[in-house]
């Protein structure tokens, strides 16, 4: 039997701060196959962010992770910082939602990616001379669609937009090439043609790479034009994992049609928009039962005082809902 590609099993990640300890993660599972693409959906603060950087190893010192999160059969939680140094960027790759935070603002965009380019000649044992590199990575800037790309390769980061930004670190992984690639919020500062753009790109690196990816975002019509499963997250917890269509079509938890019809799509002047009453819980003073009641049209005793396990709806599918006990 062929092992998963990524395998996390009860993930629990805490914050120790002043106020307290704050449980960002509670029993968090997940399994994704080789060439995957799944989308984590949620509002600000339901812990999808905290999930990117557990799988990396970039949260801050204050947190604290247990549980297994298992790449290609290592454990990455177990092994030591100088290996896991490697894995990044090589293994795993994390685009940011400020794409500035993964570019050195003192280094040329061309002095950058001819070091991924570097790397990956070294890791494939090939001999290129530097020139050789630097055709390599402005053909890789061709690729992503960013015009002269020989002039983008001697400016430094602040002299480009937020787009070109974004499109320069998806060059840097379609150079670099990860076995992962996590995309937290790639596109929330863009406008709605760059957005398309590094959609499209993302979408490529899975289909010509069969690169995996997990993109994160709190748009649940950008989830269902970029992945194959849609995870929908609230409070730290899976509140519903489906496929894109069904998650689309036939959501099942409160919680999802919620964010469906928040969605502002045939919208006609004078209506309403839809919103979700209320705001999302601070992790310090969760609700009790499940955590999404104190904002649920649907909510009954039973969700106040006890909070639901996930149900299997159809295969590897769930849903955490008690509707559906």
């Amino acid at each position: 039997m062929q092992k998963l590609f990524l395998e996390i099993k009860n993930l629990h990640v805490l914050y120790k701060t002043v106020n307290g300890i704050s449980v960002v993660l509670d029993n968090f599972n997940l399994s994704i196959d080789k060439g995957e693409t799944v989308a984590i959906v949620g509002e600000s603060g339901s812990g999808k962010s905290t999930l990117g950087g557990a799988i990396t190893r970039l949260l801050p010192s204050s947190a604290e992770e247990k549980g297994e999160i298992v790449l290609n059969g290592k454990d990455i939680l177990k092994i030591s910082e100088d290996d896991m140094t490697l894995i990044r960027g090589t293994s795993i790759f994390m685009i940011f939602q400020n794409p500035l935070n993964s570019l050195n603002p003192v280094k040329t965009v061309g002095f950058q990616l001819m070091e991924a380019e570097k790397i990956r000649v070294e890791r494939d044992k090939k001999t290129l001379t530097e020139d050789e590199i630097k055709n390599e990575v402005i053909a890789n800037l061709e690729l992503v669609r960013l015009p002269d790309p020989e002039q983008i390769f001697n400016r430094y980061p602040h002299e480009l937009s937020g787009g070109q930004i974004q499109r320069v670190v998806i060059a840097m992984a379609l150079i670099l090439r990860p076995d992962l690639l996590i995309a937290d919020e790639p596109t929330t500062a863009l406008d709605v043609t760059i957005q398309a753009q590094v959609i499209n790109l993302l979408k490529e690196l899975n289909k010509n790479y069969g690169m995996t990816i997990i993109f994160i975002t709190h748009d649940l019509s950008l989830a269902y034009v970029m992945a194959n499963d849609v995870m929908v997250m609230y409070a730290g917890r899976i509140m519903e994992f489906n496929e894109s269509n069904s998650i689309v079509s036939k959501p099942a938890h409160p919680y999802t049609i919620s964010l469906l019809k928040s969605v502002p799509t045939d919208y006609k002047g004078g209506s309403r928009l839809y919103y979700i009453l209320g705001s999302p819980p601070s992790f310090f003073s969760l609700p009790r039962g499940c955590k999404f009641n104190p904002r649920c049209d649907k909510v009954f005793e039973k969700c106040r005082v006890q909070e639901p396990t996930l149900f299997t709806m159809k295969g590897k599918y769930e849903v955490r809902c008690w509707l559906f006990e």
